[in-house]
């Protein structure tokens, strides 16, 4: 029987390379290689892995000779699904990997506005110690409004009511309900209008720019708005409209609609926290997803 041939194209933990047989499997790592190069010099490999950086769209799907492709993220957009399927090509991810991780980073976010902790450490690095005239507050008795109540969404709103917050959600899903029978589910029209904090856990398959204008302007002024999930399920250019009028409190922003060449507007901004796309990279988060994959390949191939 011949080798099952894997490339990992992308820098990843391959820790979990060890749950594959050596006998039943070959793996090749070239870290950064082009889509080019990996047409072009590995037309006999049947699994390709990569992370949420790589796009995969028809052009590539048509040349590849890839029996799987294998994504070391939760989402999928970077990848055309609809036309893998029709290749009979089958699209692998890391689900349940970087939960915790994306939201620990949420309340990251959260605590960092609140508290103002970019601009005390700010203060303290320019000798100006006893300089406290700025807003600080608590997160005890807050009303936070969660979108998308699943995996993600569902443990921010598990530490949020650690903090002495109110949650409420929003899901489509009639199952993540039932399971969830001691949270109030609300429309997400009421959330974005009533709380003081709303986040946002959904993924950008069929939700481009779900939080469009007209939901944005349901934001009262002093709300904050948090996005961890992906950068085109709001509408962005009308949110940095909304920031730069004062329009909202803050935000807490962690994916953007083109990165890494995001809007350069966001910088002159005072009243946003911006990361790097991190929220679900951790460590731990890495590992996680390094074992989940792997695994996946071994149970497909057998």
């Amino acid at each position: 029987m011949p080798k099952i041939k894997i490339l990992v194209a992308d820098e990843i933990d391959v820790s979990g390379i060890r749950f594959l047989s050596k006998s039943r499997f070959t793996v090749t790592c070239k870290f950064g290689i082009s889509n080019e190069d990996i047409l072009r010099l590995y037309k006999d490999y049947d699994v390709l892995v990569i992370r949420s950086i790589r796009k995969i769209d028809s052009k590539f799907l048509d040349d590849s000779f890839f029996k799987t492709i294998v994504t070391c993220s939760k989402g999928t957009d970077h990848i055309d699904k609809n036309y893998a399927e029709k290749k009979g090509i089958t699209i692998l991810n890391a689900d349940d990997s970087n939960n915790i991780s994306a939201a620990e980073h949420t309340l990251g976010l959260i605590l960092a506005i609140h508290k103002n902790i970019l601009l005390s450490d700010s203060l303290v690095r320019n000798n100006k110690f006893t300089f406290y005239n700025y807003e600080r507050s608590e997160l005890h008795g807050k009303k936070i409004g969660i979108i998308g109540f699943g995996k993600v969404g569902s443990l921010v709103g598990k530490l949020s009511k650690a903090f002495g917050m109110t949650v409420f959600a929003n899901d489509t899903d009639r199952k993540v309900k039932l399971k969830n029978k001691d949270i109030v589910f609300k429309s997400c029209d009421y959330i974005l209008k009533n709380c003081d904090i709303v986040s946002i856990h959904i993924p950008l398959e069929n939700n481009f720019h779900f939080i469009s204008k007209e939901k944005l302007n349901l934001l009262n002024k002093g709300s904050v708005l948090i996005n961890t999930s992906r950068g085109d399920v709001i509408d962005e250019k009308h949110l940095l409209k909304m920031l730069k009028g004062k329009r909202i409190k803050s935000a807490g922003i962690d994916v953007f609609s083109h990165e890494p060449d995001i809007d350069k507007d966001f910088a002159s901004l005072d009243n946003v926290i911006l990361t790097n796309h991190i929220a679900g990279k951790t460590i731990q988060s890495r590992r996680k997803i390094s074992d989940n994959v792997f695994r996946q390949i071994k149970n497909l191939f057998g």
